[in-house]
């Protein structure tokens, strides 16, 4: 199955004047900016975005040298871009401005489903260990993951991974389904019911009333509209509080 999303980035010096005393900007960190769109249709495709390293290492500019033919992941790709920080060129010991080509790939790997349950087995120890609220927020990510995995239907395979990672409250909300349709949505249910008071479960509550709203006709198509709302019901009863 194909997952997690990431960015590749390899950074080109554009220069028609580089001396060999010259050091090239260099990446140091960045915020990708995935759209959940682009996630839940798996799009994936390279942006060339040409940018503007300023003395600072920040970019000014940034622009798209070369499309990847999908509006949705462009504008992904320079809202990342804004984000990057850079060490800064520098040329005899100063620094300067410099262009840059970056190639941003965004490209689905595939998820290996027993090193997914170790690590959010592993983050829930320590999170109720240590009360850790950093932890909540990555446990949460590793749950996206799964979530927003392309998939379809009678993609059943991750059902008992996640069965077996999540709460009572939140594994009886799917009784009756767990052989017939994907059970992506119990792990924002797990979420809300293991840290109520968290700002993770917040965050969660909000992108599950984002995802119902599509999720919701797939589920119509896939089981019948009775099914289908009895099951939403059960969605919003368990995170009722």
């Amino acid at each position: 199955m194909r997952c997690t999303v990431g960015v590749t980035l390899c950074v080109l010096f554009l220069s028609c004047s580089v001396k060999r005393d010259m050091v090239v900007p260099v990446l140091l960190d960045y915020q990708l900016d995935y759209p959940e769109e682009a996630r839940r249709q798996g799009m994936e495709g390279t942006v060339h975005v040409r940018a503007l390293v300023n003395r600072s290492g920040r970019v000014e500019e940034a622009a798209i040298a070369g499309s990847s033919g999908n509006y949705v992941l462009d504008s992904a790709a320079l809202r990342t871009a804004r984000t990057f920080k850079f060490s800064p060129a520098m040329r005899d010991e100063k620094t300067i401005q410099a262009w840059v080509l970056v190639p941003v790939e965004f490209k689905f790997r595939d998820i290996d489903r027993a090193e997914w349950f170790f690590q959010v087995e592993k983050l829930h120890r320590k999170i109720d260990r240590d009360h850790d609220a950093s932890a909540v927020a990555q446990l949460y990510e590793l749950y996206r993951q799964m979530i927003f995995a392309p998939s379809d239907a009678t993609d059943l395979e991750s059902n008992r991974f996640i069965k077996e990672v999540v709460v009572e409250r939140a594994r009886v909300v799917w009784d009756g389904y767990w052989s017939v349709y994907p059970a992506r949505v119990v792990l924002f249910i797990d979420i809300v019911n293991r840290y109520p008071d968290s700002f993770t479960a917040l965050v969660a509550r909000s992108d599950l009333a984002r995802f119902l709203e599509q999720e919701g006709i797939k589920m119509r198509h896939s089981l019948g509209v009775a099914r289908a709302d009895t099951l939403v019901s059960r969605i919003q009863e368990a995170i009722r509080y």
